[in-house]
């Protein structure tokens, strides 16, 4: 089975779909303060993301500016996640959120990493496949003889 990475796109975009059905179920069952809470916390998870990624690159860049790792780039990661962590707390801490709503909105998250993870290794062992279809066929030029 082939193991394929998913991209951070692809991430996001099954996190707010799923966020977004949940938050639709929730609201069908009559629980608009927790689609709401469910809606907030899938945001948050998604701009977390977004974040880390832009973070990464910037580690990166600034590593290779600089030829290793600087002082800035040491500290970006944990200022990032301190960041999240003053949001959820002033969410929390300063609205009438509906918690376990929020919860599921930032638990669904890690759901969506599994599920595109799934996804797109699925696809790549079907490409996989095909290929190795090829191969035995004697189609691909990896398998042909030298000529010297």
């Amino acid at each position: 089975m082939a193991w394929a990475v998913p991209r951070i796109g692809g991430i996001q975009r099954t996190t707010a779909v799923l966020v977004a059905v949940a938050s639709i179920a929730l609201l069908a069952a009559g629980h608009r303060a927790a689609a709401l809470g469910c809606a907030v916390g899938g945001a948050v998870m998604i701009v977390n993301l977004f974040l880390l990624e832009w973070v990464g690159r910037w580690i990166v860049a600034v590593a290779t500016d600089v030829g290793g790792a600087s002082r800035v780039g040491i500290v970006a990661a944990p200022m990032k996640l301190l960041f999240i962590i003053g949001v959820v707390a002033l969410l929390i801490g300063r609205t009438n959120i509906d918690v376990p709503g929020f919860a599921l909105g930032l638990a669904i998250q890690s759901g969506a990493i599994l599920l595109e993870t799934w996804r797109v290794s699925g696809r790549d062992s079907a490409e996989g496949a095909r290929a190795g279809d090829q191969n035995r066929e004697g189609g691909s030029e990896l398998n042909k003889p030298c000529s010297r």
